[in-house]
């Protein structure tokens, strides 16, 4: 009778990483480690035999060629599923370009990372708790620095009239005030979008939601 648990292959050369992560996921009864491959070559061709569900790959082990055996594993079979494993998040998105369906920290606990597993077993793409909520607050914090802009009530009727094409004398003329205050004004509000010109200002303004 076939076996209802995931299969999976793990690689990488430092063999006591590889015997610590295979004594733990011998915990989960629903993960079967099949096989381990001390490199990227070996791992394939123990794949090709093997069959695994889901191939963990510690990219550290890999030297410099950590990314490249990930590309290199996705390339001889596309179907595989990679879940990476680093000391850190610094080759996050190269890992993930390359073709691994997860990232995970080796700080990460044991629950995340056996959950890490069946998780890409089932297509998705999980990445390691501490490392998504640094991208929630970078995300929190660009959007709050999008939101905290103020412009004056006056800067926001000089943009707007930048945004219909009007250019420093029609301004002048639509608000009754001098040339070098429309001047000044126009580069105070190019300081607070961080823009050069007009129309970086209005494409960072509709941006903004500020227009």
């Amino acid at each position: 009778m076939e076996s209802d648990k995931v299969k999976v292959l793990l690689t990488g050369s430092h063999v006591l990483v590889l015997e610590g992560l295979h004594r733990i996921l011998k915990d989960d009864e629903n993960l079967e480690v099949v096989g381990v491959a001390k490199h990227i070559d070996e791992a394939i061709q123990r794949a090709h035999v093997l069959q695994p569900d889901v191939v963990v790959l510690d990219i550290d082990t890999q030297g410099t060629e950590g990314v490249w055996a990930t590309r290199e594993f996705k390339a001889k079979i596309p179907e595989a599923k990679i879940l990476v494993m680093s000391i850190g998040d610094e080759l996050l998105d190269k890992a993930i370009e390359a073709g691994a369906s997860g990232y995970m920290t080796k700080s990460s606990e044991v629950h995340d990372f056996t959950s890490a597993i069946h998780q890409v077993f089932k297509g998705l793409c999980p990445i390691a708790p501490s490392i998504t909520k640094g991208i929630l607050k970078e995300l929190v914090k660009l959007k709050r620095s999008m939101n905290d802009l103020v412009l004056t009530d006056r800067e926001k009727c000089v943009l707007r009239l930048i945004a219909e094409g009007k250019n420093t004398s029609e301004i002048t003329e639509s608000l009754y005030i001098s040339i070098s205050t429309v001047k000044r004004i126009v580069g105070i509000i190019f300081d607070k979008l961080g823009v050069d010109d007009r129309p970086q200002a209005v494409s960072e303004a509709v941006k903004r939601g500020l227009i």
